[in-house]
């Protein structure tokens, strides 16, 4: 089979190149599907939560629907909770002027109280007490790029009044979101509050951080709090919004089939370059494939050199392929601000497809095995 790969080096690398290709094809369209899905739950990821508490109408992060802060006060007489923080959103509101180019756009905004750990993300946790000074936020430094700068000393204005920028951190964007600043709950106040809002804004928090009592099961603490707590907010464990989060999307949008259609092209698009170079490969070797029929070789021994030859290409193929996908990843990830992952379970979904696309094609072109006819020799 070595032997096989190795005569023609150029149609060797021609037919590692399709390969790649193919696999790249998969991994782009996977790498996007699951970009998204990761973007979108990574702010849950970063919460340092046992429990989450929200309203009970808020389907997703992007829906802003404020409960009554005093729920919280409430959830803290519960046996099994430890304790209870705010956290506050704001999505459109807040406008920030691009320090490059001068121009205003929207960012979200998250505030919490400096001193509450509501975040188990490092970066945040170790430049919290700096938020505690008057008109400073922390920005993500996966930010969209037209935000202009997005580094500590960063001096601009967020809702026509002058904010500095303490220091960042890594976050990334979403479905809605191009940008992140977080904030204290005082700054909030005086950047996103209105006149009448300046009294109530911060008795409405988008979502409640709840910590569970160390070695309390935090589905019990969850339970004794949905049966407390009046119906007007729901009670998750962390797990459980991510997977309320990623259903919510899956549901109601159409990129998982439209990805998926993507990544099954790329693997048709395989199917049929590894087709063509197997095919060949057996039409140019067909009196060799028929001498070893005149000298008593089954036809399942002959296909098997195929299926090997087929097992090879996808392992030659699948490695470049790879390579070449964590670059792309990275410059996506650099240029988009997605959360684009290679994965151990999505490297060897590929992998198992790569195969199974080689191996398909492999019995597609062995067909022409059995057509090798040893009088055609002699």
């Amino acid at each position: 089979m070595w032997r096989n790969f190795t005569h023609s080096p150029r149609r060797l690398a021609t037919s590692v190149a399709g390969i790649a290709f193919a696999v790249l094809l998969m991994f782009t369209e996977v790498g996007f599907l699951h970009g998204l899905y990761d973007s979108q739950v990574e702010l849950v990821n970063h919460l340092n939560a046992d429990l989450i508490i929200t309203n009970r109408l808020k389907h997703t992060m992007v829906q802003l629907t404020p409960f009554a802060r005093r729920r919280l006060y409430q959830a803290t007489t519960i046996p099994g909770v430890k304790a209870a923080y705010p956290l506050y959103i704001h999505l459109e509101r807040p406008v920030w002027k691009s320090p490059t180019n001068r121009k205003l756009y929207p960012i979200r905004v998250l505030a919490f109280r400096p001193e509450d750990p509501v975040f188990a993300n490092p970066a945040i946790i170790a430049h919290a007490a700096a938020l505690q000074m008057p008109d400073t936020v922390l920005m993500d430094t996966q930010s969209k790029s037209y935000f202009g700068d997005r580094h500590a000393g960063v001096v601009t204005e967020l809702s026509g009044k002058a904010i500095r920028v303490v220091d960042t951190f890594r976050l990334g964007t979403d479905f809605v979101n191009g940008g992140t600043l977080i904030m204290s709950d005082r700054n909030f106040l005086k950047f996103v509050a209105s006149e009448h809002e300046r009294d109530t804004l911060l008795g409405k928090v988008e979502i409640g951080v709840v910590h569970v009592v160390p070695g309390m099961e935090p589905a019990t603490v969850a339970a004794a709090l949905r049966q407390a707590l009046p119906d007007d907010v729901a009670v998750y464990t962390k797990a459980e919004y991510l997977a309320h989060e990623l259903r919510y999307w899956q549901e109601n949008t159409a990129i998982e089939p439209l990805y998926a259609l993507g990544a099954a092209m790329g693997f048709v698009i395989g199917v049929i370059i590894c087709y063509q170079i197997l095919y060949t490969d057996v039409v140019d070797h067909l009196p060799q494939f028929a001498t070893m029929k005149a000298i008593g070789h089954q036809n399942r021994f002959l296909v098997g050199v195929v299926f090997r030859q087929a097992l090879g290409l996808a392992c030659l193929g699948f490695v470049p392929g790879l390579v070449l996908s964590a670059v792309f990843y990275s410059l996506l990830a650099h240029g988009t601000g997605l959360l684009m992952r290679l994965t151990v379970p999505r490297v060897s979904l590929i992998f198992i497809l790569t195969v199974v696309m080689c191996i398909f094609a492999g019995s597609l072109a062995a067909r022409k095995v059995f057509a090798a006819d040893p009088a055609e020799v002699f």
